[in-house]
């Protein structure tokens, strides 16, 4: 009995709900198998994007930014928020801010949508608090 209360605890600690526009459970329909829920092709979806935003992370690290060039970054992307449809615009924020022949806006520029899906998603966090994306974002500890 025991045994059956650890696992509705466990089970109810990792459990994600959500309400889902139409499009988005069109979207889930179509790429989940037969007699598959749709959370499970949910989580086979946000696994994919968590794979695409650490692949996006790496080819910001190879930008090979210092510190002060992550935190000119983070300034300029204060406040600012992003759909997934203007993610990938997240260089036109930096040319707005730091000017378009700017440096920073060309390496930011540079990234595929990848890299800049994954640098919005480190300044949200960033802005959320968490000061350790900065390490992240510079490579410590990952070489």
């Amino acid at each position: 009995m025991a045994r059956k209360t650890e696992r509705k605890k466990t089970g109810a600690t990792n459990f994600v709900g959500l309400r889902a526009s139409p499009e988005l459970l069109a979207f889930l329909d179509a790429r989940r198998r037969p007699g598959e829920a749709r959370g499970a092709a949910a989580r086979e979806c946000l696994e994919r994007y968590a794979a695409l935003l650490a692949h996006g992370l790496r080819e910001i690290q190879e930008l090979g930014l210092t510190e002060d060039e992550v935190m000119k970054v983070m300034e300029a992307l204060n406040g600012v928020l992003y759909t997934p449809q203007t993610a990938h615009l997240v260089w036109a924020d930096l040319a707005d801010r730091l000017g378009e022949q700017h440096p920073l806006t060309q390496k930011v520029r540079s990234l595929s949508p990848a890299g800049r899906f994954a640098l919005v998603d480190a300044a949200e966090r960033f802005w959320q608090g968490d000061r350790e994306v900065l390490k992240e974002i510079i490579g410590e500890g990952q070489k």
